[in-house]
């Protein structure tokens, strides 16, 4: 289960942030934003309960965070993955005919 948690953090306070968030192993990535929120963090639990501790317990709680906002993952279809190199290669033979 994924869940998703776009956090911004004082100023000044990134080094301490990001220092005690990597103490978190079920964040697995962090990515810097440029909107109304600064950071988006991916979080990965085994239940609702777990995902919803770790963001209410946890990363709330981290030093500098002033305000999230938290997304919990639903599926609603599976795609197959995207094959870029079979793309490409159509693209290419389209434009020798």
């Amino acid at each position: 289960m994924w869940g998703f948690v776009l956090a911004n953090v004082t100023p000044g306070k990134e080094s301490e942030f990001f220092s005690n968030l990597g103490s978190l192993s079920q964040v697995r990535g962090v990515y810097y934003l440029f909107d109304e929120y600064e950071y988006l963090l991916e979080v990965e639990a085994n239940t609702s309960a777990e995902l919803a501790k770790v963001m209410t317990n946890h990363i709330r709680h981290l030093p500098g965070v002033e305000r999230t906002a938290t997304f919990i993952q639903g599926t609603l279809k599976d795609m197959p993955a995207v094959d870029r190199e079979a793309d490409l290669r159509t693209d290419q033979a389209r434009t020798l005919y």
